[in-house]
């Protein structure tokens, strides 16, 4: 839920963050059917109307068996949903050969059983396009990494960004996150960034 339990969301200053629910279905359609929201996200294409369902579905599958997922994002001067930000089940392989980078999947019915997988809480978040450009990625974030260093207290958060997505690699850095490798995901190139859960954010 990337909450713990028995909270039912978290705030910044211009912010509310929330479990998704079937009420949202209709914003993270319209959300996902943007061809520009969706270019540097693994399936770089948009999502159909039945796809966004089974999306939403899924989150709520993660907020109960793993404690993680995407929340919400609304805007508190009018309420409106504006996108989602959270934590993602992230598997990876934990081997790779010298000429090839692991590969990750965020189901984890699709890892091979042969694999060595690794599971990471992985940062990440899409706004609506009428959003960008206000700060609200940045301050997204920044509040659910400070709520998983110290609430939630995990060892360990990551993000996977894709090594075109300029905006995205700023906000990562912005808050001190390395660069620590290259993460296939759907045949796509991902670098994955280590947040600093041991230190505080200025």
């Amino acid at each position: 839920m990337t909450l713990a339990r028995g909270s039912d969301r978290i705030e910044s200053d211009r912010l509310i963050l929330r479990r998704i629910d079937r009420n949202d279905c209709d914003f993270f359609i319209q959300l996902h059917a943007d061809p520009e929201v969706t270019r540097y996200l693994p399936h770089a294409r948009p999502r159909s109307s039945q796809e966004s369902l089974a999306w939403i579905q899924a989150v709520l599958h993660s907020y109960e068996a793993f404690g993680l997922g995407q929340l919400a994002v609304l805007r508190k001067s009018d309420g409106m949903l504006i996108g989602r930000c959270g934590l993602s089940d992230l598997a990876v392989e934990a081997r790779a050969t010298v000429a090839t980078a692991p590969r990750g999947w965020y189901e984890r019915a699709e890892a091979p059983a042969t694999a060595e997988i690794v599971f990471e809480p992985e940062l990440g978040y899409t706004f609506h396009r009428s959003s960008w450009g206000q700060g609200y990625a940045s301050e997204a974030a920044r509040r659910i990494f400070d709520y998983a260093r110290d609430v939630l207290r995990l060892p360990r958060v990551v993000s996977l960004i894709h090594p075109e997505n300029a905006r995205s690699s700023r906000v990562a850095q912005r808050f001190g996150a390395r660069r620590e490798d290259r993460v296939e995901v759907r045949s796509r190139p991902y670098d994955r960034f280590a947040w600093p859960v041991t230190a505080r954010l200025g």
